[in-house]
């Protein structure tokens, strides 16, 4: 927790490109379960792909993007992690001085994007012969075999998508009630208000131009619909 007696300054955090990565992922997600609820398969594709589309612009982000975005900032060794989470409870760590994510927050990251382009790609290749009758754009490529054990990653692996979910939205209530640090707040306006003593760190972040992560992120979605048009074919 910080020391509201400390004087604070307002300091940038999170660049543009990540944040809008950020909460198109959650809308598209979202629109992923309602329209599975629905029984409206087309829009469950369309939300499918925009989620292979950012989850690809996010992996490039993780390498060009600015510099506390990148994945080789934030990702921690098991010994960082652990010590981590054992001084969390009694709130001897402080994440505010973390310019960035803290080291378990950085593997949560991770798991994140590697169960959603799971959940995206086993959805290309997947055969739903039910109630939805689609199938996936490349289901033609692949032998039956291979299209129903996509089918049953495909279901399985939503819920521990919605476990993952659950867990990160839990964490950022514990954050923002217990810790008094509201990390969603810095998602949305991409900046923060931490103590002076500390604002240095956050002053060298070199933060990369948002026209090159929005012109990423329009190659990623041109690629996917490109490559979902030409299987379609």
């Amino acid at each position: 927790m910080s020391d509201d007696t400390e004087p604070q300054k307002t300091v940038r955090l999170w660049d543009f490109p990540v944040r809008l990565f950020h909460w198109a992922l959650v809308i598209a997600i979202a629109t992923s379960w309602w329209s599975n609820q629905e029984v409206m398969i087309d829009i469950h594709a369309l939300a499918g792909y925009s989620v292979l589309a950012l989850v690809l612009f996010r992996i490039i982000w993780g390498f060009v993007g600015s510099s506390n975005v990148r994945f080789s900032s934030f990702l921690a060794g098991p010994g960082k992690v652990i010590g981590y989470m054992r001084k969390l409870p009694n709130g001897s760590v402080r994440d505010l001085t973390y310019p960035g994510h803290n080291p378990a927050g950085g593997w949560m990251v991770i798991v994140l994007i590697l169960l959603v382009a799971i959940q995206a790609i086993s959805g290309l290749f997947a055969s739903e012969d039910t109630f939805l009758f689609f199938d996936g754009p490349l289901v033609a490529y692949v032998s039956s075999d291979v299209a129903s054990t996509m089918n049953f990653i495909h279901h399985t692996n939503i819920n521990l998508i919605y476990g993952a979910v659950a867990l990160h939205v839990l964490a950022a209530i514990f954050y923002l009630m217990i810790k008094r640090e509201n990390l969603i707040g810095a998602m949305i306006t991409g900046v923060r208000k931490v103590p002076e003593s500390i604002a240095a760190g956050f002053m060298q972040i070199r933060f990369a131009s948002p026209v090159l992560g929005i012109a990423i992120l329009l190659v990623c979605g041109l690629a996917v619909w490109g490559m979902v048009t030409l299987a379609r074919g």
